[in-house]
């Protein structure tokens, strides 16, 4: 039996909120020194809590202070990929939810 358009949106939906709460795995940082990993992990957490995520709290106000370049870095290139990407998954939501 087809579904209607709003069971379908509805899924889709539901979909959309499922993916938009989770952050990547460890595994999933991308390759690199430890310490750059381990950044890229923390600020993409940021990242997601900053952008509005209900799912994350924000540990840092600013990419923080730790002991070497690779975890500073790693932190702010997680922060920009999880802050972007929430964003898109937010305005795609917002899409499928307005009125047609």
């Amino acid at each position: 039996m087809p579904k209607t358009h709003k069971e379908t949106r509805f899924l889709l939906i539901v979909a959309m909120a499922a993916l938009a709460a989770c952050a990547p795995p460890r595994f999933a940082s991308p390759p690199g020194q430890h310490d750059y990993r381990q950044g890229w992990h923390e600020g993409c957490a940021d990242g997601y809590a900053v952008a509005g995520s209900p799912l994350y709290e924000q540990k840092f106000a600013a990419a923080p202070a730790a002991p070497g370049v690779a975890f500073e870095s790693g932190w702010q290139s997680g922060y920009n990929h999880c802050f972007a990407s929430f964003g898109r998954i937010q305005r795609t939501i917002n899409s499928v939810l307005s009125p047609s």
